[in-house]
């Protein structure tokens, strides 16, 4: 019998923001045994709001204002889930997803913040750029900034909101432009309060004014914005006013769906809450940030109160899972602000208290990296392996089988299409294939253990693996069949991820035109995915290992590296992004490129995987009798893939990958040296094509998609030297 510590319970996070990082944090710290919990973001990055004006200014870099999200939930035991929220029905607790199966909850947080209310006023949603969501307003930004490079004209920047987050972002778009560029911009400033800042104290306010008068800016107060077209907006007293590029930094509004869900929401569309941060209409849902309207008394859109709200937060939904009486969240009636001039200068101030001077934003600078740093995992232990209480004993054999209520209710909800060439009845134990007449057969199998926490993910990523042996040997995929292996748990828990995981699988197989035919289920102590895959071989000829010919080009369709990019993240050592890229290739189909090489006349093709870009390249070089001369310059690589192997990270497979290797290589090995043994994942092809064929079939790989190269030549066989490794 297999010992298994089982998932009950289902606690879902929308949103990355300031609040639910503080609860991942918690939870990975001290996890509580049967909770699943799930992190639902459409950005593996989240940024640290309070170092935003600092970022645009170019003070700080990109990554020491954005906190990893796919990092810190894999340091926390976290599933990330990357995708956008449309909808949620909080009476079957069901939450619906942008291109992703939906996903069922026990207890559910939302902390998805806010952005400027632009439709409030005709055409903003079309012209301008709202400072959120901020990685869209720095993506703008950066672009406008390189086209104004090219234009010796003076621009026009307007700033619409005059609270703390317009009056910075201005201020640090001042700095960036007149300090590190040759643009020059008019700015002005537009308020519809009477003062800027009003929420802030006299002597604030008149110190940020004279600044701004000082730095030639115009302030335009007590006036707002009415519409606005693609250079011009207009005024509420009829008034227009030409801008080259305008910022919305108005009052917030709320995500639409968020009201559109049923949830008790204010007039602006943000969630009410209790004093424990609960909707006061679903109490089976939390919320937090700037999401949340809290009901006992109004508090402003201010990062400050996420950050606070975070560890109540975290010690409520605990406390809820656990039926204990929940904590009240008591907001201060000041709290400290720190304001910054778009130089290394800064402004405090907590109620009528001022202060300001290159001290404060070295104070600010440190309150800030300090709050970046609790949230990187590196340094972390964790209590994942500690007060878990395990399951009574699970059975093996058929014992293990996932049982017939789960596997009827997940089949009914999968669109299986049918196969002329496939026929089974309801219930039948096998199925019968007709295959067309002339028509030789290809069949493969691979099976791993999951490499990262999104069924639907890994189930997509499986099958594209699967196929590719199909695609090497230049076949049709025709047919599969699945093998799951799914953690025990709850039955709902359960029944959700085989329905992700086949829905994945489903997805990879309906885009190929491959049919599900069958397969098998059953429980583990982890996630496991396998396929058989058949297909058809449609010429006279397959394309084995065996075909190279000395002179033929070496061609590559795929990056490598992932092997020990997966590798790092399951330490928490893999920077988001990088796994991000790793996994867009593993989910890119070798089918166009396996016609493409085909059209080439291709003599041999495999697909890299398990043993490695050298092994096997050294499996079809044995079965040709040839050698060759491979460029490690040449060589696509993922990109994270050298800093992570630098660092000493590797494969549990690479040390066995390298003892297996015939290749001869001088002293002073290149730094890509080690990732030419790491086990790839749905990697891509390898194939030797005629040289005077290069050219035109790399061009042709990159206009359909792949990081393809050249990486070497094969020469006539050397018993000596196998393999040959240069610079060049």
């Amino acid at each position: 019998m297999i010992g298994l510590t089982p998932h009950k319970k289902d606690l879902r996070l929308i949103g990355g923001g300031h609040s639910h990082i503080a609860v991942i944090k918690k939870l990975g710290m001290y996890p509580i045994p049967g909770l699943r919990v799930t992190l639902i973001s459409n950005n593996t990055l989240t940024p640290y709001s309070g170092m935003l004006p600092g970022l645009i200014a170019g003070h700080y870099t990109f990554e020491d204002c954005h906190i990893d999200l796919r990092k810190l939930c894999q340091w926390a035991g976290v599933q990330f889930v990357c995708s956008e929220v449309r909808h949620i029905d909080p009476i079957a607790k069901q939450i619906y997803c942008h291109q992703y199966p939906s996903l069922r909850y026990d207890l559910l947080s939302i902390n998805v913040g806010s952005q400027p209310a632009l439709n409030e006023i005709k055409n903003a949603t079309v012209h301008g750029h709202p400072i959120k969501p901020i990685k869209q307003f720095l993506q703008n930004w950066h672009q406008w900034l390189e086209s104004a490079q090219a234009s010796r004209q003076p621009k026009r920047i307007v700033v619409i909101g005059g609270g703390a987050a317009g009056v910075e972002i201005l201020l640090a778009m001042h700095y960036k432009l007149y300090n590190t560029t040759s643009i020059h911009a008019d700015f002005t400033l537009i308020s519809a309060d009477q003062h800027i800042l009003s929420s802030h104290n006299k002597r604030v306010q008149e110190f940020f004014k004279h600044h701004l008068q000082t730095l030639g800016i115009r302030i335009v107060c007590e006036k707002h914005v009415t519409s606005v077209t693609e250079h011009q907006l207009a005024l509420n007293d009829n008034t227009t006013l030409n801008y080259d590029f305008t910022a919305w930094a108005i009052h917030a509004g709320a995500q639409p769906w968020l009201a559109e869900s049923g949830l008790k929401c204010d007039d602006r569309g943000f969630i009410q809450v209790d004093q424990y941060l609960r909707s006061i209409s679903h109490p089976d849902i939390f919320s937090a940030g700037d999401s949340a309207a809290f009901m006992p008394i109004p508090l402003p859109k201010a990062g400050i109160y996420a950050v606070r709200q975070g560890p109540i937060l975290a010690k409520n939904i605990v406390a809820q899972l656990e039926n204990r009486q929940l904590v009240p969240f008591k907001p201060q009636r000041h709290f400290l602000s720190l304001l910054t001039t778009g130089e290394r200068y800064a402004i405090a101030s907590r109620g009528p208290l001022f202060a300001r001077g290159k001290w404060v934003w070295l104070w600010k600078n440190h309150i800030d990296r300090t709050f970046m740093s609790r949230f990187n995992p590196q340094p972390m232990v964790n209590a994942n392996n500690s007060g878990n209480v395990t399951e009574s004993m699970r059975c093996g054999g058929c014992g293990a089988k996932v049982s017939s209520n789960i596997l009827q209710n997940v089949l009914f909800q999968l669109d299986i299409q049918p196969h002329p060439d496939v026929s089974s009845g309801p219930g039948d134990d096998a199925a019968i294939i007709n295959l067309p007449a002339n028509t030789r057969w290809l069949q493969s199998v691979d099976f791993f253990r999951s490499f990262i926490d999104d069924p639907y993910l890994l189930g997509r990523i499986a099958a594209i693996h699967s196929l590719g042996d199909i695609y090497a040997m230049g076949g049709i995929p025709h047919s599969a069949l699945v093998t799951a292996v799914i953690p025990y748990s709850s039955e709902p828990i359960m029944q959700e991820t085989l329905l992700h995981l086949m829905r994945g699988v489903l997805k990879t197989l309906n885009d190929e035109n491959t049919v599900l035919i069958g397969g098998h289920s059953g429980e583990g102590p982890e996630m496991a995915i396998g396929l058989t895959v058949n297909g058809i071989l449609p010429s006279s000829n397959a394309l084995t290992k065996s075909g190279l010919t000395p002179g033929d080009s070496l061609i590559l369709t795929k990056p490598i590296g992932s092997g020990v990019l997966l590798a790092a993240n399951m330490a928490a050592r893999c920077q988001g992004l990088w796994l991000d890229q790793a996994l867009a290739y593993m989910l890119q189909s070798n089918q166009a490129a396996a016609a493409i090489l085909c059209s080439y006349t291709a003599r041999s093709c495999t697909d890299v995987t398990g043993f490695g870009l050298l092994g096997h390249l050294q499996e079809m070089l044995l079965a040709s009798q040839c050698s060759a001369s491979l460029s490690m310059n040449a060589i696509p690589i993922m990109e994270g893939a050298q800093q992570c192997s630098l660092q000493g990270i590797q494969s549990t497979l690479y040390d066995a990958n390298k003892q297996s290797s015939q290749c001869q290589y001088y002293a002073g090995q290149h730094p890509n040296y080690p990732l030419l043994f790491d086990p790839q994942t749905a990697g891509g092809l390898l194939a030797g094509i005629p040289a005077e064929c290069t050219d035109e079939c790399l061009h042709a790989l990159s206009a359909a998609g792949y990081t393809s190269a050249q990486i070497g030549s094969v020469t006539p066989y050397n018993t000596n030297s196998l393999i040959t490794l240069t610079d060049h």
